[in-house]
């Protein structure tokens, strides 16, 4: 929608009790009431001009960090450059040989990226799965915590981990980019969530008590969670 002060897409809700705006991917979102008319959301936007304008220039220039593992040949790992190497072989598989894993694929694969991206993926995954199994035996004796129910690895865009009220954790695989205290605050804040299916104050007091530095692992995964993910 074009305003008189920037372009916006506007989304009315029967739902919604407040006016809100969100600015991602270069392009600003109003939420607003059924109830509120255009003037008065006119009104409104020309107050947060100033805050919208600051965060479009700072996604504007905002540089893509992402990790291209195909076209730069290597992968951060527990937050060390590891090189990588494609070919094709006698099978699909991955081998270590120090900081380099070679990746291999039989002739009879017809999608060579493709299955490039899956042997890549699930050694990832093995290796995040692994890490993380060991220490969620070291932090569940630590807080006096029974084991999760169930342990699952998948891809966020917008969280690193959650807990449900079955006991079950899931993790995000982008997390394998990640030094390992940052691992640990994740895993921490998940485990709280056991006790606490909240942010309360009681919530952090137990994320503090048995990882007194969570403050610092927190913002550096604000701070570097760009990172992380990979794109192939």
């Amino acid at each position: 929608m074009r305003s008189k002060v920037f372009d916006y897409q506007l989304k009315k809700s029967t739902r919604r009790k407040t006016v809100a705006i969100k600015v991602h991917n270069k392009k600003v979102t109003v939420y607003a009431p059924y109830f509120v008319t255009e003037k008065q959301i006119e009104e409104w936007l020309r107050g947060k001009q100033q805050w919208v304008e600051s965060q479009l220039t700072k996604q504007l220039t905002l540089i893509d960090s992402k990790q291209y593992p195909f076209k730069d040949k290597r992968i951060t790992i527990f937050h060390e450059p590891v090189h990588l190497s494609f070919e094709q072989g006698d099978e699909s598989k991955i081998v270590e040989k120090d900081s380099l894993l070679l990746i291999t694929h039989s002739s009879r694969v017809k999608n060579n990226l493709q299955k490039y991206q899956q042997l890549l993926e699930n050694y990832l995954k093995k290796q995040l799965t692994a890490y993380i199994e060991m220490r969620l035996t070291h932090f569940c004796a630590l807080m006096g915590e029974a084991l999760p129910n169930d342990l699952k690895i998948a891809v966020y865009k917008r969280k690193w981990g959650s807990c449900n009220s079955k006991r079950e954790l899931t993790f995000n695989l982008h997390l394998i980019s990640a030094p390992y205290h940052a691992i640990d605050y994740v895993i921490v804040h998940e485990l709280a969530h056991l006790k606490y299916l909240n942010h309360s104050k009681a919530f952090w007091q137990r994320v503090e008590r048995f990882f007194p530095d969570y403050k610092a692992s927190s913002n550096w995964l604000k701070q570097n969670g760009m990172n992380l993910p990979w794109v192939f």
